[in-house]
């Protein structure tokens, strides 16, 4: 239902509290939503102190409708009488015999009640219940919800989760409030239930002082101990809808201090010049790996479970990832919600707009986000690694070379990585395109030879991708980001930066290859590979792009065309006693195992 009472973490809706315009008097809202692909429609109003909501079928008579209005207007008013005849306590009065009507009137004309409820409820229609008038406001700008996180932290920016209806984000209106602790604070009772309500009446009776007029707001110290509450009036192309306002559930706690990526903002605090844009590749360590028992007890054992609670590393992401002012930021294990609920949102504000691609049934994928002011979405075209390598002509060859091997060809073709692109066209200069590719390769550490397979079929797609779009007045240079699981050792670090590998490199060949329910991964022979593109590492070679208790190494890449990009500056690593302070990643201050590496790239003068 769209409009409902929602407490702590989902606000209250504000009826009856606006006046309407074009009329001189005041006159509380009946808000009606209907739209043409759900077969009911909400009508939702303010009877008393309470919000009463009715989900009516549209092929039901306007009769039908306003029958279970008064149904419900009686039933408040009986409660009522109980309640007063409870308080006299016996003395003599008589009962009160009115008896409550509803009607629904257009230009002041009765609506028949026969006519079906998707026509009799009309925009500007008045609506009677007893003594109470109001005014049918049909599908207005509202707040279906908004959540705001469980976890809270000073000097960390808060975003609400805003699911609106009818509504624009930039045109709506917002405000933040800081409760005021000043006064003496009550004990909660033992009845959890109590608890819940005498937390909701305190609510009611704080003192709140206004903090900020923006979407998303930072809590400061002096905010620690105090609650929030946020409040939103929605509105788009001069319409305004009903105020919703919620109320933490929980209050403003001290954050975890400087963090090591806020060090690294202070060589990303300007925009990139013109000709020149910023890349950030990073795996972030999708909340359902993060949580598993593995995770907690081996993975990383280090790290306090609280700072694995998305809720925890989404506030750290959040300022991270927006801190860097990046024109192309490059996300592996970005969950499907996360993206949606706080990614888009938060970085649309930063003039990003972002493109996901999951996959399968998987709850994570691949995200690529881009600056509106650098670039502009020419097309996407992702596709499954093991979907492409079955049936995509170029990769013909290299399918019918592994038909020998079965069950390595298995495990490439029913596997679910993904190789997510975009092609952008700078808004600069429209002859430049870029062709951005993002993955994140299988990672057992006993196959290197099906990584080789996976990156093999992605530059062949590729190939076709760049020749296919590119004309005599348009260049296209190639950006291939993510999570390769190869060390810069390996084979696939060798085809990738010098064009080509032999079918003698051992990677074709590990000394004990990963078992699977198809039996050993093993090839028969290896096979010579090549690509055209010329592709070097943006970020050089840094110590470690993945730090946990078990495994140190560099498994993240930005690769860049050298034809036609090139290096402007790399953005420093965190230092080792910086990853380290808290044993390993994640941890307090890293909301992710892995590190973000991120370089500013420019196009080479023609």
């Amino acid at each position: 239902m769209f409009l409902r009472r929602i407490s702590v973490r989902v606000g209250t809706f504000l009826l009856g509290e606006r006046y309407i315009l074009c009329r001189s008097f005041a006159m509380q809202r009946c808000v009606v939503r209907c739209v043409p692909e759900e077969e009911k429609m909400a009508i939702s109003y303010k009877l008393g102190e309470g919000q009463r909501n009715l989900l009516r079928a549209k092929t039901e008579t306007l009769g039908g409708a306003l029958s279970r209005i008064v149904f419900n207007a009686t039933k408040h008013l009986n409660k009522g009488k109980k309640k007063k005849k409870a308080k006299l306590e016996g003395a003599n009065s008589e009962s009160e015999s009115n008896t409550i009507t509803a009607q629904l009137t257009f230009n002041k004309v009765k609506v028949e009640d026969d006519i079906p409820n998707s026509e009799a409820w009309q925009e500007g229609a008045i609506l009677e219940i007893g003594e109470h008038t109001y005014v049918v406001n049909v599908n207005p700008p509202m707040v279906k919800s908004v959540v705001l996180p469980t976890s809270i932290m000073a000097s960390f920016p808060v975003f609400p989760r805003l699911d609106l209806d009818f509504a624009s984000r930039q045109d709506s209106s917002y405000t933040w409030y800081r409760g005021d602790n000043s006064g003496p604070s009550t004990p909660p009772t033992a009845n959890s239930g109590d608890s819940k309500r005498k937390s909701n009446e305190q609510d009611k009776q704080t003192n709140w002082l206004q903090a900020s007029h923006d979407l998303i707001y930072t809590p400061v110290n002096s905010d620690i101990g105090s609650k929030l509450k946020f409040v939103c009036t929605p509105r788009c192309d001069g319409k305004e809808g009903v105020t919703m306002e919620t109320v933490t559930s929980c209050q403003v706690e001290a954050g975890p201090g400087l963090c090591p990526f806020e060090n690294r903002h202070l060589y990303t605090k300007k925009r990139t010049d013109k000709g020149c844009f910023r890349v950030v590749s990073y795996n972030i360590l999708a909340d359902v790996y993060a949580k598993t028992e593995l995770s907690l007890t081996v993975l990383y054992p280090y790290c306090p479970p609280y700072a694995l609670e998305l809720d925890y590393r989404r506030q750290l992401l959040l300022k991270e990832l927006v801190g860097y002012n990046a024109d192309l930021l490059v996300l592996q294990e970005t969950g499907k919600s996360l993206f949606n609920d706080a990614l888009v949102p938060a970085l649309d504000l930063s003039g990003m707009e972002g493109v996901f691609m999951g996959k399968g049934q998987q709850s994570e994928g691949e995200a690529i986000f881009y600056s509106k002011d650098k670039f502009r979405l020419l097309s996407q075209e992702d596709m499954t690694i093991g979907e492409c390598l079955s049936s995509h002509p170029s990769c013909h060859d290299l399918q019918t070379w592994l038909s020998h091997s079965p069950a390595v060809l298995n495990k490439v073709t029913s596997g679910s990585t993904v190789l997510q692109v975009v092609l952008l066209e700078s808004i600069e200069d429209p002859s430049r395109r870029l062709c951005v590719a993002n993955t994140h390769l299988y990672w057992h550490p006993r196959a290197p030879h099906v990584r080789l397979i996976q990156m093999a079929t992605c530059l062949k797609y590729l190939e076709n991708i760049v020749n296919s779009n590119s004309t005599q007045d348009t260049s296209i240079s190639l950006l291939l980001c993510g999570d390769l699981n190869s060390p810069p050792t390996s084979g696939l670090y060798e085809l990738l930066t010098t064009r080509a590998v032999p079918a003698s490199h051992m990677d074709w060949f590990p000394a004990e290859p990963q078992t699977t329910d198809d039996g050993k991964l093993e090839l028969l022979q290896g096979v010579d590979l090549s690509h055209p593109f010329n592709l070097t590492s943006a970020c050089g070679l840094p110590d470690y792009t993945n730090y946990v208790g078990g495994f140190q190494g560099t498994l993240d890449y930005i690769m860049i065309d050298t034809c036609q990009l090139a290096v402007n500056q790399t953005i420093p690593m965190p230092t080792h006693e910086e990853v380290t302070t808290n044993t390993a990643l994640p941890s307090i201050v890293f909301p992710s195992d892995h590190i973000a590496i991120i370089a500013d790239v420019e196009w080479k003068k023609s």
